[in-house]
């Protein structure tokens, strides 16, 4: 009877041993392919942040060649939009990888919390099988042993003790050095992000810093509007290569739509920034600017710089580069023969050939190109020709 208690115990034991070491082996696999995936996400981001930062250094160059020179001012402003936006998009870098190891550290915790318990769940299994042994029959592995009835039970005896000691050591040894490999995952993760984090607060003060370049730049161009003769030549620069691209683009959308045909994507158009930071501060139309008179066939929209800027509507990206009078803009086909155009942004969020839906965020405002202070130039477009675009999307003010 008693050996028959033990039979029964032994092979409880067993069936609990297999168990756990099935629970062992799933969490065993997962630190190592975790930590590859960190570093290889982490390298991709410093590698980001380092072809930017090659960048800046040729735009900090061209700031420092026209610094002080008048004749150069929209050439120096140029060079100081450039530099603002890669600056912007250096910390969206860096805030998009401290975002990503924030996630990674929260994992590798749960992962080392599941870990305890496996290890607790199986000291108890353990030390409850050793009870239950004592509990009915007084009976250890030493008692199992030696009470063998013959040399066969015995072996066999021999093998069991034997085979559950090693497997509960084996269990314990993994989920030990399961715990040892996530919690150094972990503490790698960790001083990364802190550098990280270091990274984004000097990141923060580049910005700070170009945007007072930025300051600088418009009391350079309001010291050039005092030279008359300085400031009609570059106004009137900009003027052509406003008018030598609005050519372009309306050839091209009319051009596009015959060819395409595309149907208009439905719905109504939105308006491209929130209310409540934004006001317009030129309508379509007729304007004094600087006490000259223009015709004005854009929407600007006054906002802080860094204000998000969303698609009208759904359709495709056709364009988003940099232009010497528009600075970054954007460039979406709606369909019908209708687009929309964005510019002076600081930095673009969309790329030529994708598609964006109502409201996706394409760029964020700025004052890039021929500009005097941080808004938006928002362009309706219909076959090429630029219409009032407060016709086709109802203003909110």
């Amino acid at each position: 009877m008693k050996n028959k208690k033990i039979s029964t115990g032994l092979k409880t034991m067993c069936m609990s041993a297999a168990a756990v070491g099935i629970s062992a082996v799933v969490l065993w696999a997962l630190p190592s392919s975790a930590a590859t995936v960190t570093d290889n996400t982490v390298q991709s981001y410093e590698a980001k942040i380092a072809d930017l930062e090659n960048q800046q250094k040729a735009a900090e160059a061209k700031i420092q060649e026209t610094k002080n020179k008048t004749g150069q001012a929209m050439e120096r402003k140029r060079a100081i939009d450039e530099s603002i936006g890669l600056t912007a998009r250096k910390i969206s870098t860096a805030e998009s990888m401290v975002s990503e190891l924030k996630a990674q550290v929260e994992e590798k915790e749960e992962l080392i919390a599941e870990t305890e318990e496996s290890m607790k769940e199986q000291r108890e299994a353990f030390l409850s099988r050793m009870v239950d042994l004592q509990l009915g029959g007084n009976a250890t592995y030493l008692d199992l042993i030696f009470g063998s009835e013959d040399l066969s039970s015995f072996l066999t005896h021999m093998d069991y003790v034997s085979s559950i000691l090693t497997r509960d050591k084996t269990i314990i040894a993994e989920l030990n050095e399961s715990k040892r490999v996530i919690n150094e995952a972990k503490s790698e993760i960790e001083a990364s992000l802190v550098r990280q984090e270091e990274v984004l607060t000097q990141l923060e003060s580049d910005k700070n810093y170009y945007n007072s370049l930025a300051v600088e730049s418009e009391k350079t161009l309001d010291d050039l509007k005092k030279d008359q003769a300085l400031y009609e030549a570059e106004y009137q620069n900009a003027a052509a290569a406003e008018a030598a691209l609005n050519e372009e683009l309306s050839s091209y959308l009319a051009e596009l739509q015959k060819k395409t045909n595309k149907a208009y994507v439905g719905g109504d158009f939105m308006w491209p920034l929130d209310a409540g930071s934004s006001r317009i501060s030129s309508h379509y139309g007729g304007r004094t600017l600087n006490g000259s008179y223009e015709w004005h066939p854009a929407t600007d929209i006054s906002a802080p710089a860094g204000t998000p800027i969303y698609a009208a509507n759904s359709g495709e990206v056709l364009r988003s580069e940099f232009h010497s009078s528009y600075g970054n803009y954007v460039l979406i086909d709606h369909g019908d023969g209708k687009a929309t155009l964005y510019a002076h942004m600081t930095t673009r969020a969309a790329s030529a050939g994708q598609t964006v839906n109502r409201g996706d965020v394409i760029g964020f405002v700025g004052t890039t190109g021929y500009s005097f202070g941080n808004h938006l130039h928002f362009e309706m477009r219909v076959n090429g020709e630029r219409v009032d675009a407060e016709q086709y999307v109802q203003s909110p003010y």
